[in-house]
């Protein structure tokens, strides 16, 4: 039995030790032997120095730290710790502070962290708190737990080869999703507020655009129109104008309207029309079908050949766009050619009726494994929606 107590002037701490169904003859042995002794299973290491010489033969009390400004501040060498430790007053000393089941010494794992001082509880500068130390302490594997990881362990590499009954792998996710998680920040909650505002500004300048086009020359609407897709699809970093590639056919170079790469490398391709007056598909149906006109479909073409002719180029193309690119791209990120993908915006379907609407998205599914396509109005509700999304959980 272990109990912790304070000396007559305060200024100690005592380590109070009665072995359990035995004598403690095997203590006084071992102190006078080697000057030093472990309790409890080897979570307490005590010398004779440390010891205050008892009546009792079978009670032993060591001096283990002192007690200074409402903390008790224990011997390194009694726990085995290479770093300072400080215990707020208002914690209770008991031996399942320092230990967890199976004998295990809590403070001696924190010797891998690389700590000078652990403070816990009170107000002192810098301390871990009360609660998130008992926090901690729940967290440290019981006799359960551990036995379950290690038959999940066996049961991960043999369930592919035996027939076993019982997949201890599934039982012991099954125990951990039943336990408390740790909880972190909520950067969506966070960050709402500045996501409503930016998709709000996003979508008020759109629709900005659309109304005054003609006071945009082609490639200003293009420059603009590129930066809000950049921030609406966030996982490309940078985009090139008039990006090049080998038409092996006419062996000549091609010029992409913009070329877009993403955080791992990977290029794919945009093309950016300013809007006309023309619709994307016929206004009057062949054998009652709205087609694509003109423009739609020769855009979809030139898409299409672009891609082509980039996967043919492969590594020689890859070789290329680095050394025309590699100076602009973050440090260690190269270029890669892995069938690419192409972006179409152009055309509005705001006018359009109910069976070109149809029509229009039959001709946009019929692509899509290779080019998206999106309508200026397709762009002003992605954007609403985003902001009205964002705006639901600044609410929430």
């Amino acid at each position: 039995m272990i109990r912790f107590e304070q000396t007559e002037d305060g200024t100690g701490l005592l380590l109070d030790y009665m072995p359990e169904n035995q004598d403690g003859s095997w203590i006084r042995e071992l102190l006078a032997e080697n000057g030093e002794a472990s309790l409890s299973a080897r979570i307490f290491f005590v010398t004779n120095e440390q010891w205050i010489e008892d009546e009792d033969s079978d009670r032993f009390v060591f001096r283990i730290g002192t007690i200074a400004n409402s903390y008790f501040r224990i011997d390194r060498e009694v726990l085995g710790i290479n770093f300072d430790l400080a215990i707020h007053t208002s914690i209770n000393l008991e031996r399942k502070i320092f230990a967890a089941e199976r004998n295990i010494a809590i403070f001696r794992r924190f010797n891998e962290f690389g700590l000078s001082q652990l403070t816990i509880g009170g107000d002192a500068e810098g301390a871990l708190p009360t609660e998130v130390f008992r926090l901690l302490l729940r967290k440290f594997p019981n006799t359960y737990e551990l036995n379950s990881y290690a038959k999940a362990r066996i049961s991960s590499i043999i369930r592919n080869h035996l027939p076993i009954e019982n997949d201890y792998k599934v039982r012991y996710e099954n125990y951990l999703n039943t336990k408390d998680s740790y909880q972190g920040s909520e950067p969506q909650l966070s960050y709402a507020p500045y996501e409503f505002q930016k998709f709000a500004d996003l979508t008020e300048k759109i629709e900005t655009m659309l109304e005054n086009g003609e006071s945009y020359n082609e490639a200003r609407w293009q420059d603009e129109i590129l930066q809000v897709v950049l921030l609406l699809f966030p996982r490309y970093i940078r985009a090139f104008k008039e990006g090049p590639v080998n038409d092996s056919w006419a062996n000549t170079t091609r010029r992409v309207d913009f070329l877009l790469v993403d955080a791992s490398g990977f290029i794919d391709v945009i093309e950016i029309k300013k809007p006309s007056d023309q619709h994307s598909v016929t206004p009057n149906d062949y054998r009652g079908n709205h087609v694509p006109q003109r423009e739609l479909a020769g855009t979809i073409m030139q898409v299409e050949k672009y891609l082509y002719h980039f996967n043919r180029w492969g590594e020689l193309g890859e070789r290329k766009l680095n050394e025309k690119y590699g100076s602009k791209l973050p440090q260690g990120l190269e270029i890669k050619i892995v069938n690419p993908t192409g972006l179409i915006i152009m055309g509005r379907d705001n006018n359009l009726t109910n069976d070109q609407k149809n029509d229009f998205e039959v001709i946009r599914r019929k692509y899509r494994n290779v080019v998206d396509i999106m309508t200026y109005d397709d762009l002003v509700r992605r954007l609403k929606v985003i902001r009205d999304q964002h705006r639901q959980i600044q609410g929430s």
